[in-house]
């Protein structure tokens, strides 16, 4: 009987770990969807306008999928207005209020800075994923470094330091910072995405590299 339970149980959480990602991913862009269709959607204001403007030049007012192929669109204009100068100074200032209101900052500059390192190409908010012992010695973390370029805490420590961030896991919206001397990080062969999935599944999702037993010590590529 344990073992049915067992296997019920277990089978019950791969299911989940199946269905969570996906249906948070799609929430996330119903909820964007449903925005944008709430002041862009049939019967809206603007909805309207680009019924008319439909109706004037394909003859018809409005159409299934439209909704879908707005979403995409207003996205990609909001991308293309913050690549011009303009654009990037309204996003800049706009960035700045909400990173300093209290209470909202804490959450929109980690979701910020999670988004930025999954999606962004150009992103070098996290540069490496390390290793080091946290809480207490013989216990190791991962972090990933935010900033090598410390200045006065430099001198103060009288060491070469990074700036490193952990994420308290499973709530991915809070963290620690952490001024390490370099020469304490283990740099892993991991890249940023991959050291996320790692932490924030909590373990569960460990790299394949890690597990081939043909991969060695050479995971690991540690500092000169």
């Amino acid at each position: 009987m344990r073992r049915i339970f067992a296997y019920i149980k277990n089978t019950f959480i791969n299911g989940l770990l199946v269905i969570l990602p996906v249906g948070f991913t799609f929430y996330i862009l119903w909820l964007v969807y449903r925005m944008i269709l709430s002041f862009a959607g049939r019967g809206s204001q603007f909805g309207n306008l680009i019924g008319n403007f439909l109706l004037m030049t394909i003859g018809r007012k409005w159409f299934p999928g439209i909704g879908i192929i707005l979403t995409f669109f207003l996205v990609f204009l909001v991308g293309l207005i913050t690549r011009i100068y303009v654009g990037r100074k309204v996003y800049t200032l706009l960035d700045r209020l909400i990173g300093s209101t209290p209470l909202v900052n804490k959450m929109y500059v980690t979701v910020k800075q999670i988004i930025n390192a999954i999606l962004s190409s150009e992103s070098t908010t996290f540069r490496d994923v390390v290793m080091f012992e946290y809480p207490r010695r013989g216990v190791y973390t991962i972090g990933f470094v935010t900033n090598e370029n410390l200045g006065e805490v430099e001198d103060i420590m009288g060491e070469e330091a990074v700036a490193t961030f952990i994420f308290t896991t499973p709530n991915p919206l809070s963290g620690m910072v952490f001024f390490l001397p370099k020469e304490d990080l283990t740099y892993l062969d991991l890249t940023v995405e991959e050291g996320l999935r790692l932490v924030l599944s909590m373990g569960i999702v460990i790299p394949s590299k890690f597990l081939d037993n043909s991969v060695g010590p050479s995971t690991l590529k540690t500092e000169d």
